[in-house]
């Protein structure tokens, strides 16, 4: 298929692309692949979105309520959403590649799929998946359907150095070359991940950023009425959305917390470093994870979302993250209050960065005095809406 299919492929109406992902597609954490599953759905595409698997690992996590879920989601499937244009699938098998000794060795990254219950080949034929016209994978867990699917096109997206996340080291490396040298095109969702994206050996890379779904955040929320999970956590409230994980700067928090008793920082999402967060002051609040159709409403409840990354500890897990949360934050009208690194200063966005405490600090006071000019934050983010990086991408696979 050449350039000048694309218009073809445009109007046809059995345009279907498969999803290799890692989130469930309802998770309250909806990261770029659920908001492109929206944009290829929105666009008239059939989508068949398939997260990470849930196997035996989980079963002692069955008290977890998104497990139970995933769980659930795996023996009732497909889920639909988006007026059935998306389906969604959470395979259940019997083992599944993870960072442990054992479970990251190539035996299992390279065979896991053959333990699915029921098998890929079963899903593809109850569920009519015959030839896709695009492949998109972002986890590498589903390098396989590069074997076992018939598609027409293919991708791959970049959105982290693969080995810098922990277990994986020297391990994830060759996954992600295998895919990037049989995908038709890859792709990288931040410039800090080009360098990275060069040394795998793909047919062709290209930039495609993340953005905001621009219109999901101008919603109307009830005048003067904040949101019910923050009625009783006193104002001005800062808030962080998205996962708390080692790239989260506890010390940073603890301390700006205790510098400023009379302001609510509120953290909303899943979080994967427990112990770490023990002694925060009583001004500190962890929600756990909000629904995304939520989000709006939350954000316009609050002062400034915050995007506090340690930097100074973490800067390989950081270099490569163009945040998405940056441009939700400023759809809803919001000041930012960011760590500086390079990704950030590039996005020239109108966000306040920060070296130090003492910055973040007086960030703070600017936000609470609004010292900021909303519509300059709003077409910020309107010029990012997820449909650009949407074309950008269609553009790509097709020239």
């Amino acid at each position: 298929m050449n350039i000048h299919d694309y218009s073809d492929i445009s109007g046809n109406q059995n345009k279907t692309v498969l999803m290799g992902c890692t989130q469930p597609y309802w998770s309250a954490l909806q990261v770029g692949s659920q908001h492109l599953a929206r944009q290829f759905a929105r666009n008239g595409w059939h989508v068949h979105y398939f997260s990470a698997p849930i196997s035996l690992l989980h079963l002692p996590k069955l008290f977890n309520s998104e497990v139970i879920k995933r769980l659930k989601s795996s023996v009732h499937y497909p889920t639909i959403h988006e007026h059935g244009m998306i389906q969604s699938y959470v395979p259940f098998s019997l083992i599944a590649p993870d960072g442990r000794f054992l479970l990251r060795n190539k035996v299992v990254t390279h065979h896991w799929f053959k333990t699915m219950v029921p098998s890929f080949n079963h899903l593809q034929h109850k569920m009519g998946i015959g030839q896709t016209t695009i492949l998109y994978i972002d986890n590498l867990s589903y390098h396989f359907l590069l074997d076992q699917l018939k598609y027409q096109k293919s991708i791959f997206r970049v959105m982290d150095m693969h080995d810098h996340f922990s277990g994986w080291e020297g391990k994830a490396f060759g996954l992600a070359q295998k895919i990037a040298r049989q995908a038709d095109v890859t792709v990288y969702s931040a410039n800090g991940l080009k360098s990275y994206a060069d040394t795998l050996g793909a047919r062709r890379i290209s930039f495609m950023p993340n953005g905001v779904d621009f219109d999901f955040f101008q919603v109307e929320q009830p005048a003067g009425q904040k949101h019910p999970m923050l009625q009783n956590i006193p104002g001005p409230i800062f808030l962080y959305t998205g996962m708390i994980d080692s790239r989260f700067d506890v010390r940073l928090i603890r301390s700006v917390a205790k510098t400023l008793p009379n302001v609510s920082f509120v953290f909303t999402g899943p979080f994967d470093i427990v112990g770490a967060l023990n002694d925060m002051p009583a001004n500190v609040y962890f929600t756990g994870p909000v629904p995304h159709d939520q989000l709006p409403w939350l954000m316009k409840s609050v002062k400034a979302g915050l995007i506090p990354f340690d930097v100074k500890n973490q800067r390989d897990l950081i270099q490569g993250i163009r945040p998405l949360k940056l441009f939700e934050y400023m759809a809803s009208g919001l000041p930012v209050i960011s760590a500086r690194w390079p990704e950030i200063e590039k996005i020239n966005s109108p966000a306040w960065l920060y070296d130090n405490e003492t910055e973040f600090v007086a960030f703070v006071h600017k936000a609470i005095h609004n010292e900021y000019e909303p519509m300059s934050h709003l077409n910020f983010a309107r010029q990012h809406d997820w449909n650009q990086s949407f074309k950008i991408m269609l553009k790509t696979i097709y020239s």
